[in-house]
Order: C-alpha cells, then structure tokens, then sequence
C-alpha cells in the first residue's frame, strides 16, 4: 500500500491507493466547480485538430487565441509517472515520425512503457499525406517543421503564460477497461497512480475550479470524486457498433455489465445513460453527437447536469445540436464553430493573441477534408 499526501487548495488531502482513499476536506472546500454559466461552452477537439497538430502546444496555443472557452485533450501516463498529451496509448502511425523522419510501425511504441524524454524524441508536427487520416483532419491544417507531445505540466505552463486567467480544460484521462480494446486494456495505466499525479499537477497550477475531467471508463469518475470532490466530472459515452464492440459503452442488451461504467448496470436504469451518469456523481453529460436528442437534454438540465456533445465538425449539426439546447460543442474545427456560434449571437469570450513561440500566423487552410460514412473519425 502506497500513501500519498498532497495540498489541494488549501486543503490537506490524504489518498490511501489500492486500498481506498481518506479526504480530509472541509466541505467549503470541496465544493469549487468550473463555472461556464456566462458563455456558451466552445471547445477545439484535441486544441483543434483540423488546423494544428493535435493535442500539441501548437493547437493548444491556438485554441487560447480562439477564445475558447475550454480546451478539449487527452492525457495518458507514462513510464516514468508523469502524464503526456496524446489521445493513443501508442505512438500513432499516421502523425508520429522517428530521428531520421520515418513514420513510425504501427504498435511500435507505447506510451506508457516509455519516458518522457523517450517520448519527446518522437515529431508528431504533421500527417502522413498517404493516409487515410491526413485526408479527414491533415489537409486543412498548418503545422511546423517539429512538435513535440507536451507534458500535461508543459500545457498548464503554456497557459499560464499567456496570462490567460479564464479558459477552461476539458482533460480526458485515456482508460480501458474493457478486454475487447486489446493491449490498451493490458498494459492500462494504474488510475490511482494516474490521479495522483493529475491532481498534483491541477492544484500546484491553481486548476480546480477551471478543470473538467472528462472519461469514458466511469470507474476514474467515482474515484475522482471521491479523491478530489473539487474537480467537474463529465461522463463520456458512445453507442455505435459500427465501430466495433468495444465502442458500445453501455451494454444495454448484454447479461453481464459494461466495463465502461465503474460498476454500474444500465439496466437498473431502464437503459438511461443520463440517469446512470447522475448516479456516478457526474456533472456534464457528453455523448456522441449522434446519440443526442432534445429530451436527453431537458432530463440532463432537469437533474441539474449540462449536455456537452462531440464532435460536432458541420455547420448542419451544430445548428442541430444548439437548437436543441446543449450547453456546448466540441469541434475539430474551431473555426467554423466560433463563425457559426457567432452568427447564432451565443456569447464567447473575445479572441486573444498572446507572445507565444507557438503561434502561426494561418489559421488554417481552406481545404474540404474527407469524411468517414457513419462518422467513426470522430473518435480515433
């Protein structure tokens, strides 16, 4: 049993993992919460996909000069315990090349089996133009000769110093619990390692009250909550087998319970993922946009939970998706979301330039990127 003691906003927390875990918080304390009630909630997907390298300083300092309001990315843990932003748990072919400029061999390489200074040798500045990817997110990107995957703590330092004091994260932590996702679900990364370090970081940073964490593996929400009860929680789902089982999250028709849901069963309520995200302790609800409907909205206002869908990348769904009320989009194309939010008169915050060694002067390229028929681009 490994204890771990750290200062979370004033407050001494004392996590106990592997066996549980002791809060000692005052309830005051525990109750800070990002507040997106002033604004609609605009998110580039991964910093904006579309127009910079994904989930890179690049994207993430673009995305600060959007004015977004959140920030959407991803986390995984390395080897070494510290947290990288990148959506796979193994380099990925398509964007990641090698010292001498080759693209990486699929599976080649493990995130977390490395370090971070392994990982960081690795240039994911650009898409392979062969691929099937550079077509759906490559072609209307600009991008730099060289970029590196950042530290979760390199990203904070990033915003930090662009004095922004009110944008938001929407951080996924990368988990697999379910055996039908392969080597991602062998080498999973220890979750109370992984919180323990993200929680450290979110509180050296003065992140509470402005971090959203995001995760389909519900199992990380219930422990959050109960190790940080400061943090947003925002219950990720999708159900869609077209894309495989291992993207049907809630296993409405299986006997046996979804691994996806931290030990709930959808059953018990009657096949309503909005009900079963109250019950985890949720307070955002994001499913994928094509599973959303207007009364999923009301019944998640009605419990007091806000509708935050992905990833919404047509000017005919998001006027879809906002008709019906969401609270926010996220989109790998930042910019015809804020034009489209604009024009609809939803109130953001302004755009913003800030000295960055990662700004460029395009936003983006006027390209008509590909799409996959049933949309499973917008996950991988």
């Amino acid at each position: 049993m490994k204890r771990k003691a750290f200062i979370i906003g004033g407050a001494f927390l004392a996590l106990t993992f592997l066996t549980g875990a002791e809060v000692w918080l005052t309830p005051q304390e525990a109750e800070a919460k990002v507040d997106i009630n002033d604004v609609f909630d605009f998110q580039p997907h991964r910093g904006g996909r579309d127009a910079r390298p994904e989930n890179t300083l690049y994207a993430y300092a673009y995305a600060l000069e959007m004015g977004t309001t959140s920030i959407e990315c991803d986390m995984q843990l390395t080897a070494d315990g510290e947290i990288v932003m990148s959506h796979n748990p193994l380099l990925n072919p398509d964007i990641t090349r090698d010292g001498q400029g080759e693209y990486v061999t699929a599976g080649a390489y493990d995130i977390r089996k490395m370090t971070v200074a392994e990982i960081q040798k690795f240039n994911v500045a650009r898409i392979n133009p062969a691929t099937e990817y550079y077509e759906l997110h490559g072609i209307s990107q600009v991008t730099p000769e060289f970029a590196k995957i950042p530290t979760l703590e390199e990203f904070l330092q990033l915003i930090k110093a662009s004095g922004d004091e009110a944008v938001l994260l929407n951080i996924e932590v990368k988990s697999y619990p379910d055996p039908l996702t392969g080597d991602a679900y062998k080498y999973n990364a220890d979750k109370g390692r992984f919180l323990q370090r993200f929680n450290e970081l979110i509180a050296e940073y003065q992140m509470e009250d402005r971090t959203v964490l995001q995760t389909f593996d519900w199992e990380i929400l219930r422990m959050e909550k109960e190790l940080n009860p400061r943090i947003t929680l925002s219950a990720l789902w999708q159900e869609q087998p077209s894309w495989g089982k291992q993207a049907e999250s809630l296993r409405r028709w299986d006997k046996e319970k979804s691994p996806w849901l931290g030990g709930l069963d959808i059953k018990d309520f009657k096949g309503d993922p909005v009900q079963a995200a109250k019950a985890i302790g949720a307070d955002i609800i994001s499913p994928y946009y094509m599973e959303i409907s207007k009364e999923m909205v009301e019944e998640a206002h009605n419990l007091g939970m806000k509708v935050v869908p992905w990833t919404v990348n047509s000017c005919n769904d998001m006027e879809m998706m906002y008709d019906m009320g969401v609270d926010g989009l996220i989109s790998d194309k930042p910019w015809l979301l804020r034009s489209f939010l604009e024009e609809r008169g939803a109130k953001l915050r302004p755009k913003r330039k800030f000295d960055s060694a990662y700004h460029m002067d395009i936003d983006h390229r006027d390209a008509e990127p590909s799409q996959v028929q049933g949309g499973a681009d917008a996950a991988y």
